[in-house]
């Protein structure tokens, strides 16, 4: 992965962010409610079989976090700077420690749909139980990804491989 130039994602970030040293792909910032966020990019090869990366969100004191705005700006200003450095796939799991994930997907979406320049990537979402918990997770891309479709593909064979079969229904 090609390193995020802080001082561009900075620029348009409305917490700082910072690199966590001798951590490779792990970014972290602090928020006006004093919650502490670290953010991971790691490669990733379980969903996409070609690679990818796996977009972590972590709250690393477990305190509740508000509805927070800028938290939203700093993300977006995160990823913005992952595409123009790596023309790539990006994956994002919903944590699901907590019970939260389908909470915390609805969010990313939005986010996503409210984003004003969604028309240059592409999202794939999927829901479904693994072993009996509900799971979330998201692809998404540049739309001049030239592995973009083969992405989609692996993605989408890897959910059906991954997700539970659904109940059958007795009609």
């Amino acid at each position: 992965m090609n390193s995020l130039r802080l001082d561009r994602v900075n620029e348009n970030s409305p917490y700082r962010i910072l690199y966590r040293e001798g951590h490779e792909g792990e970014y972290y910032f602090r928020t006006d409610y004093a919650i502490e966020f670290k953010i991971s990019i790691t490669t990733d090869y379980s969903i996409i079989p070609s690679g990818a990366y796996t977009l972590d969100i972590i709250n690393a004191g477990n305190k509740p976090s508000p509805g927070d705005p800028k938290f939203r700006l700093t993300l977006v200003a995160i990823i913005e700077e992952f595409f123009r450095q790596n023309n790539d796939v990006m994956l994002y799991l919903t944590e699901t420690g907590d019970g939260r994930q389908a909470m915390r997907n609805r969010l990313f979406i939005r986010w996503f749909n409210t984003y004003e320049h969604r028309d240059r990537y592409v999202i794939r979402a999927a829901e479904g139980r693994m072993e009996g918990q509900l799971n979330f997770m998201a692809l998404f891309s540049r739309t001049d990804n030239p592995r973009l479709q083969q992405a989609l593909d692996e993605f989408d064979e890897t959910v059906f491989l991954l997700f539970d079969p659904p109940a059958a229904s007795h009609d």
